[in-house]
């Protein structure tokens, strides 16, 4: 658990660093041509791309051909020892660097709150700070409020306590406050990777421009006022620069002053450029969002299957200078076979698990050498279609080589000989029942899976004398909820089903025959 936990924590810091790359590439272009505001939404491309790298990845296709996993090669023979897993010990240590980032902006929160003193509603979403300087800021993540000092009054005019707060009540409509406490936590995460504090800071600075924008684009005339109480805010906050507001907007920022009183003076774009620029900021956060997504390590899907579907697995491995040919295996789907060499000085295990998955069966190996794993491949292979697993080099000490033909047989299939339809008529006994010939699994009804909803079916099928499926009805449904999108959909599949049918005394005879279906989730 501590393992898969610490992949999907590297790899979302990975895609976080490159889709922080990316935006601070073009954030500057965006500014310049389309306004702060296309800048300041081309940061969505970020968490976009977290999200993303969450979502299930493409399903993978059947392997047809030799796919060297994993080799096991270098100028001298390998020396086969179990080694040493620093995962967990490098979690533990990112766990402890995060709690102690996470303790510095708590500490950093508290500290500016303590400061405000004890607050003074004026109006809605509005207190005062007995403090000449507490404020003006947005405080607060869950429940921001605008705190303005004690002398808010004495020390601007009227104008310009009307735009300080409509700043600040942009940042409140936005969720500013909100979205400053997710970097926070951000960092934490990344504690150690500078490009997303790096990234942080940008981030708020192109917030508070976006925020100036809107503000002027409101109140076009007022640019002088807006820049004198910026201009006094500034003078008067220097003192409280030392102060940082994790979760929260403040007036007197510590963002380039230079840089937003330049921007007052700037030639606002165009309506139909700022929608041009917000088309293009979605489009980069759309592609950002589905490379991350394309390039994950594609997942088999899992299908349903029969109940007691049987994996026939026809082997040739190859270990070192030992071949072990025409090797065959029968065993229910989901259930472990291994192999082993009969070399004693350096004995080889290999453990195998095949699954039905959509597109084929997969094909998991853990394979060991003297005690030790030295690969853990999976290969997703066509029924009946050859695959190989690979590890090392031929001639070298460390060789492992698995050929595998795999092909699913129905619940009770014997393996007297070989599966082929010919030897399958030849061994039929003179009189027997039913049996599968060509079954395909049933698909999984999307609202189960939206659902989460897992279950088993029983049908009652009625064969012919050739073979085909003439009705098929729910005989159980476990739970019986189920009957209707499962029994729907196993229906359909069996109808399309061939069977061998009922032998009486060598002559082909109609009947029925239960077949159980069994609906299951990857993570049932």
């Amino acid at each position: 658990m501590a393992v898969d936990a610490w992949q999907i924590a590297s790899h979302l810091v990975l895609v976080a660093t490159l889709a922080c790359l990316g935006v601070l590439a073009v954030r500057g272009l965006l500014r310049r041509r389309f306004g702060a505001r296309a800048a300041y939404a081309c940061w969505l491309a970020v968490p976009c791309a977290m999200a993303s790298a969450l979502l299930p990845a493409p399903v993978a296709s059947p392997v047809r051909a030799l796919l060297p996993l994993q080799r096991i090669v270098g100028d001298a023979a390998p020396v086969m020892v179990a080694p040493f897993d620093a995962r967990p010990w490098l979690a533990a240590a990112w766990l402890l660097g995060a709690l102690a980032t996470a303790a510095v902006f708590v500490s950093q929160q508290r500290r500016y709150v303590r400061s405000l003193g004890r607050l003074r509603r004026l109006g809605r979403h509005v207190v005062r700070s007995p403090s000449n300087a507490g404020g003006p800021a947005l405080v607060g993540a869950w429940r921001p409020r605008i705190v303005v000092p004690a002398d808010f009054n004495a020390r601007y005019g009227a104008r310009e306590r009307a735009l300080i707060l409509a700043h600040e009540r942009v940042h409140l409509a936005r969720g500013d406050a909100l979205a400053n406490a997710a970097i926070a936590v951000l960092r934490c995460f990344a504690w150690f990777d500078p490009v997303i504090h790096w990234a942080a800071a940008r981030f708020r600075h192109d917030q508070e421009l976006a925020c100036d924008a809107v503000v002027i684009e409101r109140f076009p005339e007022a640019r002088a006022a807006y820049a004198d109480a910026m201009l006094k805010t500034q003078l008067a906050e220097q003192a409280r620069q030392e102060l940082r507001l994790p979760a929260g907007c403040r007036w007197p920022s510590r963002h380039p002053f230079t840089e937003r009183i330049l921007m007052l003076g700037q030639v606002r774009p165009s309506r139909a450029r700022r929608a041009v620029g917000l088309t293009l900021v979605a489009a980069f956060g759309l592609a950002g969002a589905f490379a991350t997504w394309a390039a994950q390590a594609p997942r088999p899907t899992r299908t349903a299957h029969v109940a007691g579907t049987q994996v026939d697995a026809r082997l040739d491995v190859a270990v070192e200078g030992e071949t072990l040919s025409q090797l065959r295996l029968v065993g229910a789907l989901g259930q472990s076979f291994a192999v082993d060499s009969s070399d004693a000085a350096h004995p080889w295990h290999a453990e195998f698990v095949a699954d039905s998955v959509r597109g084929g069966i997969e094909l998991a190996a853990t394979i060991t050498r003297d005690g030790a794993v030295v690969a853990q491949p999976v290969i997703v292979v066509a029924e009946g279609e050859p695959g190989s697993i690979q590890v090392g080099r031929r001639g070298e000490p460390g060789y492992f080589r698995l050929d595998a033909t795999l092909f699913l047989r129905a619940p009770g299939w014997r393996a007297d000989g070989d599966a082929t339809a010919g030897d399958a008529a030849a061994d039929r006994a003179a009189s027997e029942d039913i049996s599968y010939r060509v079954n395909y699994p049933p698909a999984y009804p999307p609202a189960a899976i939206a659902a989460r909803q897992s279950g088993h079916v029983d049908l009652r099928v009625a064969v012919d004398a050739q073979g085909h499926p003439r009705s098929a009805d729910v005989a159980r449904a476990d739970p019986p909820e189920a009957a209707t999108a499962f029994g729907d959909a196993s229906v359909a599949a069996v109808m399309k089903w061939s069977f061998n049918p009922a032998l009486e005394h060598g002559r082909a005879v109609a009947g029925e025959v239960m077949v159980p279906i069994d609906f299951r989730l990857d993570d049932d």
